[in-house]
């Protein structure tokens, strides 16, 4: 099955789009990576939701955060990946997060959210989709 990428920029609710967190997701055969660039906050949260609900509404059930290029996430940011890592256990499906690196890393490992978002390998940058 051909690989899809989609780098189209998730609309905030009320149309405002901060531009400090881009958003890009790469599937094939029910597998997703989405690649995070920037800041997740409580104002950029809706665009990895946004992203993340449209893999998982479409049947993709093992998504990959890869966080090599995220440079910033405060508390909403990190409420936003552990609402998507339910969600998509809900539909049986699984997320985990990559890459990651400086002050997200800090954010998971003082919150205890490393043991659930973490594989139990080291972090680094994510594998290419269904590798």
């Amino acid at each position: 099955m051909p690989m899809t990428t989609d780098e189209s920029t998730y609309e905030l609710p009320g149309g405002g789009t901060p531009d400090w967190l881009t958003v890009r997701v790469e599937e094939r055969d029910g597998h997703a990576v989405v690649r995070l660039d920037g800041e997740l906050d409580l104002l950029t949260r809706p665009r990895l939701s946004a992203a993340c609900d449209d893999l998982l509404s479409r049947g993709v059930r093992r998504i990959v955060i890869d966080a090599t290029d995220l440079s910033f996430s405060d508390c909403a940011g990190l409420s936003a990946l552990l609402g998507v890592r339910r969600e998509a256990w809900r539909r049986g499906g699984s997320l985990v997060l990559t890459g990651v690196h400086g002050m997200p890393a800090r954010l998971l490992a003082i919150t205890g959210a490393a043991a659930t978002l973490l594989p139990a390998e080291a972090t680094g940058p994510a594998q290419a989709v269904g590798e």
